[in-house]
């Protein structure tokens, strides 16, 4: 399996050939507010691909200068390759890429009691804990969804302290004032 770093064109391609498919739109941010976050320097969109070049699964993250975690923001496997364990291949070869910068990869799940499909949320999160992430004693709101958050951890694993401090962080980074205040929150440790 190979491991591509992104540039904005070949991201733009993934996110109009598959994001806009495999997420709601409401889940989506805009293009124009990655490019702002690549241009940073704080945004690492990764694809994975096979042998021949074709796309087996991506995975974008929010990595800030001086966090020791990052916030897997977007993942998916194309839709051929789902329910055959290439999933839990890329978070693995994910974990391996970063093992020698980052703790761990902050996982947000939407917490199964008020997803719009308990079913699929809980999948999600039982697909998570068998790819070898660790539940945190943290969940967050985030502009009204309940998030469990979870750790997937790539080098030393930092706590669940740090990587809550990380994570709001990030999300201070990401979302500006006003906006953070009131509809970002953080709930435990």
């Amino acid at each position: 399996m190979k491991i591509q770093l992104l540039n904005e064109a070949q991201a733009g391609k993934i996110y109009q050939e598959h994001m806009v498919v495999d997420f709601p739109a409401d889940e989506l941010k805009p293009f124009a507010s990655i490019q702002q976050m690549m241009r940073q320097g704080i945004y690492e969109p990764l694809a994975f691909l096979d042998e021949e070049d074709h796309l087996l699964g991506y995975a974008w993250q929010t990595v800030l200068p001086g966090c020791g975690n990052a916030l897997l923001d977007y993942f998916a496997v194309v839709p051929e390759g789902r329910g055959k364990g290439t999933g839990t291949r890329i978070l693995k070869a994910l974990s391996a890429y970063y093992a020698d910068r980052l703790g761990a990869l902050i996982i947000e799940c939407e917490h199964p009691a008020e997803a719009p499909d308990p079913a699929i949320a809980r999948r999600r999160i039982g697909f998570y804990l068998r790819a070898g992430a660790r539940a945190t004693a943290m969940e967050s709101r985030v502009f009204g969804v309940r998030y469990q958050i979870y750790a997937m951890i790539c080098g030393k694993d930092p706590g669940d302290a740090v990587i809550n401090a990380d994570l709001k962080e990030i999300y201070r980074t990401m979302v500006p004032e006003p906006y953070y205040r009131g509809n970002v929150i953080f709930f435990g440790n």
